[in-house]
């Protein structure tokens, strides 16, 4: 399942130049990991209801070109892999210039499953459905 969300970021998201500060594109793909998980007819909050979280454990990001205040863009999310209690989720984030659009960061982020104490604990079942492939 490949997800796109669309936003403008707000002013508050910029450098003095306009510029998205580059911390801000792991918000970004917090966005893109929840909106995806909703769309595919379970929130977030369902895994903080059986006292599971996601924490990352690996993040990437790679700089293509700089995203502006107020530009178009599209935040495209997809699960990499599943594996027994951790996942990776892969994103692309491009300005939408009519019909073509520019891959300003791509990246990735790796995710253990836990309980509130922090233990290791299997992904639910449901998860499985969001990836291109699995990895036992």
């Amino acid at each position: 399942m490949i997800h796109r969300w669309r936003m403008r970021p707000l002013f508050g998201d910029t450098d003095s130049m306009g510029v998205v500060y580059h911390g801000n594109y792991l918000r970004y793909f917090e966005r893109g990991r929840a909106e995806l998980m909703r769309a595919a007819g379970r929130a977030y909050t369902e895994l903080m209801d059986l006292g599971l979280h996601l924490p990352v454990s690996e993040a990437w990001v790679k700089y293509h070109r700089p995203a502006r205040y107020d530009d178009d863009l599209v935040i495209e999310t997809s699960v990499d892999w599943i594996k027994k209690a951790s996942l990776r989720f892969e994103y692309k984030i491009v300005r939408a210039a009519g019909d073509d659009e520019v891959l300003l960061v791509s990246g990735a982020t790796v995710h253990a499953c836990v309980d509130g104490q922090g233990r290791v604990r299997p992904l639910p079942q449901w998860l499985t459905g969001l990836t291109k492939r699995s990895d036992e």
